[in-house]
């Protein structure tokens, strides 16, 4: 026999003395800020990437695992599009009842500084739950071309000007920043050329097509080890403990990336503080279970143990960092245009340069089948650089 739920009004009494409660906060695991009617249907864990990668693997377990602790269906939903605003923009505006919740990467702290207009504000409508886990981001290069560190990287970048090829999975990502702040800390003459994920990246390596990129590092794990890709640095406080000959970029002269990239969950701004402590506990618990623990190795991820308020610490945190980031580049994504150029038919070399001198962002490009004399191929290219920059091709 099902036992009926409380009604709607008892509900929200508990749910109104516990906040009212000035110690409620101060004690965890107490009854008053355990709720044990949530969740009363299936939960929905918006994540704004497509299926496939490290973090829907991850996802994806951690959902069947609390599922079987709540006895209701927990869904991942892939919602990628729009560098995570898609997603988080449904979640931002979704019931705050804890039943639609958000799996994002550092993305959500990055795009405040990138879009001046957000359908969302960042730190107002989303609750931090708990930082699932912490992530190395690795460089590699394609193993011909002898780069083993960053100070060879941009030896060759010099070397070569406008001829490297530099791949991320997409404009305003972590990545991207990475190979933006590296470029301004060495003055590597370097070109962005954005992919749709990490498996593209790979074949784009392996096919000569981008010379060296910032991906997760459980992609190229196996192509690293085989020795057909060279791992160059990691980022994060540390070395990596399955590549510990690599440096971190920091070693390597790229100070400001020591902090690891993160996957954290959110809920609604709104949702009650006992069902947010709640998801955060268990989350927590799943998370610890010695059967997962050679699975989270072999996806390269270290879990995390936080509580909401340590969660929120570090997003706040992360905001002001990333702003600061973001500033330094002069990038922005309110100012795009397409530009007539052509493209050596090896690389995306020299696509667009802005007149002040620095590298334009390449992201996104429309090629047309013939060719120009010398290996030349027109095409349009959709470019975003530095707020209030003029703009010139190369061709």
């Amino acid at each position: 026999m099902t036992r009926p739920l409380p009604s709607a009004g008892l509900r929200r009494r508990s749910l109104l003395l516990a906040a009212a409660s000035p110690f409620a906060a101060l004690l965890p695991g107490a009854s008053v800020a355990q709720p044990t009617d949530f969740p009363a249907r299936a939960v929905r864990i918006v994540l704004p990437f497509s299926p496939g990668a490290a973090n829907d693997l991850v996802l994806r377990l951690l959902a069947e695992r609390l599922s079987q602790r709540w006895g209701q269906p927990v869904v991942v939903d892939n919602k990628p599009g729009g560098g995570t605003i898609i997603g988080t923009d449904a979640v931002a505006k979704a019931a705050p009842d804890g039943h639609t919740l958000l799996a994002n990467v550092s993305a959500i702290v990055q795009n405040p500084a990138l879009r001046k207009k957000m359908p969302y504000d960042t730190a107002k409508d989303l609750a931090p739950v708990a930082q699932i886990n912490r992530q190395h981001l690795v460089l590699v290069s394609r193993q011909d071309l002898q780069i083993r560190n960053v100070p060879e990287l941009v030896a060759y970048a010099k070397a070569n000007p406008g001829k490297v090829n530099f791949a991320t999975w997409g404009v305003a990502s972590t990545a991207h920043m990475m190979f933006e702040i590296t470029r301004l800390e060495t003055g590597a003459p370097m070109v962005h050329v954005p992919y749709k994920g990490s498996l593209d990246i790979v074949r784009a390596l392996l096919s000569n097509e981008a010379h060296v990129a910032v991906m997760d590092m459980v992609t190229p794990l196996p192509h690293i080890q085989s020795g057909r890709l060279r791992a160059i640095a990691v980022n994060g406080p540390q070395r990596a403990p399955v590549l510990p000959d690599v440096q971190t970029l920091s070693e390597g002269g790229v100070p400001g990336f020591e902090a690891y990239g993160w996957l954290g969950l959110f809920a609604p701004a709104g949702t009650p503080p006992a069902i947010v402590r709640k998801i955060a506990d268990d989350l927590n618990a799943v998370q610890s279970d010695p059967a997962l623990a050679k699975r989270w190795e072999e996806l390269q991820v270290y879990p995390s143990q936080t509580t909401p308020e340590q969660f929120r610490a570090i997003f706040e945190k992360d905001l002001a960092t990333w702003g600061a980031v973001i500033r330094r580049t002069g990038l922005t994504l309110d100012q795009m245009r397409w530009i007539e150029a052509t493209y050596e038919s090896r690389g995306l070399a020299l696509a667009a340069r802005i007149r002040r001198g620095n590298w334009a962002t390449l992201v996104f490009t429309r090629t047309q089948n013939k060719k120009r004399p010398g290996g030349r191929t027109p095409g349009r290219f959709l470019v975003a650089g530095a707020r209030g920059a003029g703009w010139e091709t190369d061709a």
